[in-house]
């Protein structure tokens, strides 16, 4: 009987040392499954971030050559720009040098109007 009791004890002890075990493995289970769905919410999350970031230097790129096109474009109106104020400068020098043109052309008709006055002034008036 001794033999018979030792047996259950054995059993019983074996018993409630796989139920212990398999509570225990079910709440490892458990964890398992709570830390892959983290891990799987951090995995999304990143796969998220890192779209994202591939969009973000695409944006990147596509102002990056705007900008250049941008900068191009003020260069040659800048060049342009330049070019139309030299012109306007001549002809600024131009038109000065005209106008002191038109003085002395001016000043010598004032002149020869003059000089023709007196002599036709001089001549007697004739009366039809």
């Amino acid at each position: 009987m001794e033999g018979q009791v030792r047996k259950n004890t054995a059993v019983i002890v074996i018993s409630v040392v796989a139920i212990i075990f398999f509570i225990l493995w079910f709440k490892t289970i458990s964890e398992v499954r709570k830390y892959k769905n983290i891990a799987d919410r951090k995995a999304a999350a990143y796969w998220d971030l890192e779209e994202k970031n591939a969009k973000l230097e695409k944006e990147r790129f596509t102002v990056a050559e705007e900008l250049k096109a941008a900068q191009a474009q003020l260069a040659q109106e800048k060049t342009q720009y330049e070019e139309t104020k030299k012109v306007l400068s001549q002809e600024q020098v131009a038109e000065q040098a005209l106008k002191v043109e038109l003085e002395r052309v001016t000043r010598l008709k004032e002149a020869l109007e003059s000089d023709l006055k007196g002599p036709l002034s001089a001549q007697p008036k004739v009366i039809k």
